[in-house]
This record gives structure tokens, C-alpha cells and sequence, in this order.
């Protein structure tokens, strides 16, 4: 069985291209990639390190919690908490499912925010390999 790709004529494929450039006359005055800074094509952000300091923040504190301590400095302080915590109990049927969904969907979110990172250095690497490949490329040729 053939593997894909293996019956690929490279020089067939630069013929084509050359005779490309041939009848659109393009000349060796024209701009080529490596004239082309890459901060026109890609801006990473500036302060990458702000990302991965968020995305990791977001990951610690992606648990929204139900329930936080009650109190209150009032004279009546007392009184007011143990209304709360009636409306609570009585509440908490309906507040605890919400929460946990909102758990569930934080941690998914959290998860596609890494993911999305890691992919998005992959592809920055690639990218670089990419332009050390072309700027060979383009040293062969002259």
C-alpha cells in the first residue's frame, strides 16, 4: 500500500510555481516573505507572561462556593444571622444544583483557556519553523 504523499513530484511543483511568476512578472525586486516583518502577519501578546498568570489564577478559582460565613457587627448581629441561615436552609435546594453547574461549566472553560494556550504555542512554534525552513529555502536559491 502507497503512502499518502509519496508520489509527490517537488520539482514539477517548482516549475509550476516558477512558470507562476513567469506570467504574472513578478521580479526579484518585488518584497519576498523574509522582507514581510512578522509582527504585520502575528502580534503575540505583549505580556504573554500575563496569560499563563491568568490562566492559572482561573484554574485555582474556577469553584464558585455556595455558602460564604455569615455575620454582622450590628447590635440585632445575631438576630440577623439566624434569619440567614433559615433563608439558607430553605434556599439551599435550589442554590446548590445552580452552583454546581456553574462549577462544571467554570472547569470546562478553564480547561479550553489551557488548551487553547497550548495549542496556540505549538502553533508559534511551528510558525518558527516554518520561517527558519523559507529563509533556508530562500538562501538556496540565490
Amino acid at each position: 500500500m502507497e503512502k499518502p504523499g509519496s508520489n509527490i513530484n517537488v520539482e514539477e511543483i517548482m516549475n509550476e510555481i516558477r512558470r507562476d511568476i513567469k506570467e504574472k512578472g513578478y521580479t526579484n525586486d518585488d518584497v519576498s516573505f523574509a522582507d514581510v516583518p512578522l509582527s504585520e502577519i502575528y502580534t503575540p501578546p505583549a505580556h504573554s507572561f500575563l496569560l499563563v498568570h491568568n490562566i492559572k489564577a482561573l484554574q485555582m478559582s474556577h469553584n464558585v462556593y455556595a455558602y460564604r460565613p455569615l455575620k454582622s457587627n450590628r447590635v440585632i448581629g445575631a438576630l440577623i444571622v439566624f434569619v440567614k441561615k433559615v433563608i439558607r436552609k430553605m434556599i439551599k435546594f435550589y442554590i446548590e444544583p445552580i452552583v454546581s453547574d456553574q462549577n462544571g461549566i467554570n472547569r470546562l472553560v478553564a480547561t479550553c483557556i489551557q488548551d487553547y494556550y497550548l495549542e496556540m504555542e505549538a502553533m508559534n512554534k511551528r510558525i518558527q519553523q516554518l520561517e527558519e525552513t523559507i529563509k533556508k529555502l530562500e538562501n538556496k536559491e540565490q
